[in-house]
């Protein structure tokens, strides 16, 4: 028998009863029956209760018939064996303690059980919790383990106590786990075991039944538990799997699921021959289309194995379209995949551009959809499939021309899709005829998308006819639709950056910030829209005043960008380094933003990019640098009628640009033109006061407050603390310049710089935000996606934070921030 464990007790508690009456009455009456599958601790169990027998005095045996006897595994005894046990145990001095699986049931052994349960319940052993991993993991390794490391235990034996023991051993035994430093455990890519831990577990399932051994490499290669599928991969009655199944449960190797423990999974796929696996992968596959069931995972193990073939090719096709549903980067390794097992590549070339495109392979899709329209007689689908990713990327390459040129050609409600392309390049009257003439909305598709685009195209006309309100609700309409569809949609323009770029334009600041967030934690538009969403929420954060997330915005999004995005990444950064007086890197994202402006020219959702490079070409004495883009940009607004939403942004930087430059004449010229466009929109009306007080340098706290108080109220936070600052440096009179130098202090939206936060010498504006979001609770993962930054970045900032404050571990840093950032409020 196993060796009994020293707290028997809190190992088991299920049969704490046991210990108890041994304890009182060692000599008293005692029938027990123990149940559980294998690997749950039966044997264990006995062990310890022959070792609380022993403590009493009691010899335990089954030689002398009134000492106490211990069976286990009586589920292999014959009829004859289980009628004496029975026998022995109506005796009423009986002290009997019988171990056995669920299954087999051979004749008796109901019978048995019902007799030893007369007076108590069965102790039934099963599965593990988490705190029952953590406490077996807990006294296995002599320490305290960290949740990481009873988080991957759980995972890896499913909560079989067998298996739990074995993975814990195998991180001892590989010096994963140090004893001594628990809390510097980090999870393996893998758990690795020692070659004699292997052997034990090899011998342990070859000498398991074949069908059930059979079984078990089925579900190791990913086979469902489905009785049909199962008969004919195995070529077996599927009337007969019941019992086969069941004999593999009792086995202790599956969960209560029926799913196969991973740490046997990984053991049995190692110890499969490599031509029976591919075998019985490709076999699994077929059988799965044949039926015209899911083959996605399937079609992963075919990838895996680099299984060939035209059936393993039709799979991975397959495979590939479901995978494009729901991931795009998976879709492009099976498509690739379907070409290399020896399928024609020309029936996947457009469905490959389409999952490029959304992977964020751009240029890839372009060449794929052009083989596609190149091809000799494609088939109508793939043609308008490599139309629509055409037209999708050539948006963001600076030809919203041809987009809309594509699109209009497609016909149907696509036609739509036109519409932002055109209105981009000022295109007005045909944006208007293309909506006019596009069939009504009872034609839609039953899709998301259908009434998305149709939203998109009538809330964009409504930003140019002054129209806010109607704007904001359809273009917010647009981006709630396609949020559900996530990565799976390609669009040349996303609703969700459109409407941060409309809400963030007229004041709706939260609006547009909490779309973003929702778009990015979606992946809506895929790759290929996830740069500028990222951007656009960098570029909020810093009108706020929030370079830190500006600058992680920055470093997380990946190069080559796209023509668009690196128009508004050049923007950005030459935004923060303004803002911080960092002319070096001023001038390097100047000269980088005139590269990029010149393979993507001026359109009309670039307009506050190409104001903040005019500022900033202004401040390096560059005056005539974007003469000719900004040319184009007000030729542009121009045929639109100088609509507000769009045309202010540009002024109030041109204002600054002219400033900058110590050109009065061309300020003077911004700020009337900024009256004149409060004088049709409402929202304009803080910027136009805010360019009057510039202009005139007034210093009356009281008209300066409301400058200020209009400028934060559309978002610009750094622009209204600036403005009182400079105010507070003209002004003479010494109690105004305190009231406007504390104004600028308040609308400054750094917490750092606020002396009434207690934490604010401590830790950053970056470390706060993540130390409240670690009291609410949320992982490093989830950390970073809620603020735009990578879970390694999120470490870093928590190793810091743990420095600042004194802490050693998690739970010390957890209470240092519930203490700082919960203290209670001074009445």
């Amino acid at each position: 028998m196993s060796r009994a464990p020293a707290d028997p007790e809190g190992a088991f508690p299920a049969a704490s009863w046991l210990f108890r009456r041994i304890a009182a009455a060692p000599a008293g009456s005692l029938t027990a029956a123990v149940v559980g599958p294998g690997g749950t601790g039966k044997t264990t169990l006995l062990s310890a209760v022959a070792a609380a027998y022993e403590r009493a005095g009691v010899r335990v045996g089954r030689e002398e018939r009134g000492s106490p006897l211990l069976v286990d595994d009586a589920h292999r005894l014959d009829g004859a064996e289980l009628d004496d046990l029975r026998a022995r145990a109506r005796a009423d001095d009986a002290r009997i303690v019988v171990a056995y699986r669920p299954w087999p049931r051979p004749s008796g052994l109901s019978a048995l059980g019902a007799q030893l349960s007369r007076h108590h319940s069965p102790v039934v052993l099963g599965l593990l919790d988490r705190d029952g991993v953590a406490t077996l993991v807990s006294r296995r390794g002599n320490c305290q383990p960290v949740d990481s490391l009873v988080a991957l235990v759980l995972e890896q034996s499913g909560g079989s106590p067998l298996f739990a023991a074995m993975v814990t051993q195998a991180l001892l035994d590989t010096g994963r786990l140090d004893p001594r430093h628990p809390e510097r455990f980090r999870r393996p890519g893998r758990v690795s075991v020692s070659p004699g831990l292997a052997e034990r577990l090899r011998y342990l399932i070859e000498a398991l039944d074949a069908p059930v051994h059979d079984l078990l490499e089925a579900l190791a290669l990913g086979a469902p538990l489905d009785a049909d599928i199962l008969a004919t991969l195995l070529d077996t009655d599927p009337a007969g799997l019941s019992d086969t199944v069941e004999a593999a449960r009792a086995t202790g190797l599956l969960t209560e699921s029926g799913d196969l423990i991973v740490f046997v999974r990984n053991l049995v796929l190692r110890a499969l021959p490599v031509l029976r696996a591919r075998n019985m992968q490709r076999r699994l596959a077929e059988i799965q289309l044949g039926n015209g069931g899911p083959v996605l995972a399937a079609g992963r193990r075919l990838a895996d194995a680099h299984a060939t073939g035209a059936r393993a090719s039709e799979v991975l096709a397959a495979a590939a379209d479901e995978a494009l549903r729901t991931s795009p980067h998976l879709a492009t390794e099976l498509f690739d995949a379907a070409v290399r097992a020896g399928g024609t590549a020309r029936t996947v070339t457009a469905r490959r551009a389409q999952a490029a495109a959304l992977a964020g392979d751009p240029a890839r899709a372009l060449r794929l959809a052009d083989e596609t329209l190149t091809a000799e007689n494609p088939t109508a689908d793939d043609r308008r499939r490599a139309v629509e990713v055409t037209a999708a990327v050539l948006a963001h390459r600076g030809f919203p021309e041809r987009t809309a040129e594509l699109y209009q050609g497609l016909g149907d409600t696509d036609v739509l899709h036109a519409v932002p392309a055109l209105l981009a390049t000022g295109e007005l009257d045909r944006a208007r005829a293309v909506l006019a003439a596009a069939p009504p909305s009872e034609a839609d598709a039953p899709t998301l998308t259908g009434p998305a685009v149709r939203l998109v195209a009538t809330g964009l006309l409504a930003t140019v006819d002054d129209d806010v309100p109607t704007a904001l609700s359809c273009l917010t309409r647009a981006a709630a639709l396609l949020e559900p569809a996530g990565e799976c949609v390609l669009l040349p323009y996303s609703p969700a950056e459109l409407l941060a770029i409309v809400a963030a334009q007229c004041g709706e600041v939260a609006l547009a910030d909490t779309t973003l967030g929702q778009a990015v934690a979606a992946k809506v538009g895929g790759g290929l829209a996830h740069a500028g969403l990222l951007l656009l929420h960098g570029w909020d954060a810093m009108t706020r005043g929030s370079f830190d997330t500006a600058r992680d915005v920055l470093d997380r999004v990946r190069e080559p960008l796209e023509p668009a995005d690196e128009v508004l990444a050049a923007a950005l950064t030459a935004a923060v380094a303004r803002r911080t007086d960092d002319a070096t890197a001023l001038a390097a994202a100047l000269a980088r933003g005139r590269t990029a402006l010149i393979r993507h020219p001026v359109h009309l959702y670039l307009l506050r990019p190409l104001g903040e490079l005019t500022v900033a070409a202004a401040a390096l004495g560059e005056t005539t640098a974007l003469a000719p883009h900004l040319a184009r940009a007000h030729d542009l607004l121009a045929r639109l009628g100088n609509p507000p939403l769009w045309a202010a942004s540009l002024r109030w930087c041109e204002l600054h640009a002219a400033l900058a430059a110590g050109d009065p004449h061309a300020a003077e010229d911004a700020g009337s033109a900024l009256k004149e466009l409060a004088d049709r929109a409402p929202h304009v009306a803080a910027l136009a006061r805010a360019a009057d007080c510039v202009l005139t340098g007034d210093t009356d706290p009281a008209t300066v407050r409301e400058a200020v108080t209009g400028l934060r109220q559309a978002g610009l936070d750094w622009d209204a603390a600036h403005l009182a600052a400079e105010a507070a440096a003209r002004a003479e009179d010494r109690k105004a310049a305190a009231d406007l130098m504390a104004l600028a202090r308040v609308s400054n939206a750094e917490p750092a710089e606020s002396t009434d936060d207690p934490v604010a010498p401590m830790l950053s504006e970056r470390e706060l935000e993540i130390g409240r979001l670690i009291l609410a609770g949320l992982t490093h993962k989830q950390i970073g996606a809620r603020l735009f930054i990578s879970a390694k970045t999120v470490e870093h900032h928590v190793a810091r934070m743990k420095t600042r404050l004194g802490a050693d571990g998690r739970n010390e840093l957890f209470n240092r921030l519930r203490n700082l950032l919960e203290q209670p409020a001074v009445e």
